[in-house]
């Protein structure tokens, strides 16, 4: 618990911190979030001293088993949860771009079923990059748009590299568009593949539920409040044409 709260804090969770090699690899979200998942270990040392009370010698006197299966079941729901359905959204690339000050746009198909509000996230993984981190992204684009969006802020080794495999499938832009680099299906190259999994929850998401919105967002913070902002565009268009 004291790994896993002391990674989390926000300055070696976004590696403020500077750490001689190698212990520089202790911060950042990858430290952070595999810092989570010790919990394995403290599970597994459970149930090797749960089985292992000389003293009693009535199985059913041995009770960690009964405390410990709930939350691994639940755990393990989640899991396969998560697994499939990041198989069931299949998401196909439409556009990318690379801006500057390091900001790369994913614009991807929206899968029929995925249905979700203004300023929440979704998870992203991208294979080629690996195949075992999923990274949370707030969605920019509004429930309305028939596709899906988020912008990426180059900040650490993750993103990094997402920059790097993106950069090589796109071309160089045409006079009078703007983005440093483009790529979209009719780009010759390939473009890597994206799974997603969400949406998840977010406190921005109750925007309608007040008449006064203000939204302070700064640089890449304000992700979330690019979607508000479509959502309250496309209704506004949608009553004038009812009008």
């Amino acid at each position: 618990m004291v790994v896993a709260f002391t990674l989390a804090t926000r300055w070696f969770r976004r590696s403020l911190v500077k750490l001689p090699k190698p212990f520089d690899k202790l911060t950042g979200f990858n430290a952070f979030w595999y810092s989570h998942h010790l919990f394995v270990l403290v599970y597994i040392l459970l149930i090797i001293h749960g089985c292992y009370l000389y003293l009693v010698h009535r199985w059913y006197q041995k009770t960690t088993w009964m405390y410990i299966a709930v939350p691994v079941i639940l755990y393990a729901c989640e899991r396969i949860v998560r697994y499939f359905r990041s198989g069931f959204y299949s998401v196909r690339l439409r556009k990318v771009a690379i801006y500057p000050g390091n900001v790369l746009t994913l614009q991807m198909s929206k899968p029929p079923n995925f249905k979700y509000k203004s300023g929440q996230y979704m998870f992203v993984q991208c294979p080629a990059v690996s195949p075992f981190e999923w990274h949370p992204f707030s969605i920019t684009s509004a429930p309305g748009d028939d596709y899906l969006s988020i912008h990426i802020r180059q900040l650490g080794d993750w993103t990094q590299e997402l920059k790097r495999v993106f950069s090589e499938a796109c071309e160089l832009p045409l006079a009078g568009r703007s983005g440093l680099l483009r790529a979209d299906e009719t780009t010759k190259k390939s473009l890597p593949k994206l799974l997603i999994d969400g949406p998840y929850g977010a406190p921005a998401q109750d925007y309608k539920n007040y008449d006064v919105l203000l939204l302070v967002g700064l640089g890449i913070g304000a992700t979330p409040f690019i979607s508000i902002l479509k959502d309250l565009l496309n209704n506004i268009i949608r009553m004038e044409e009812l009008a």
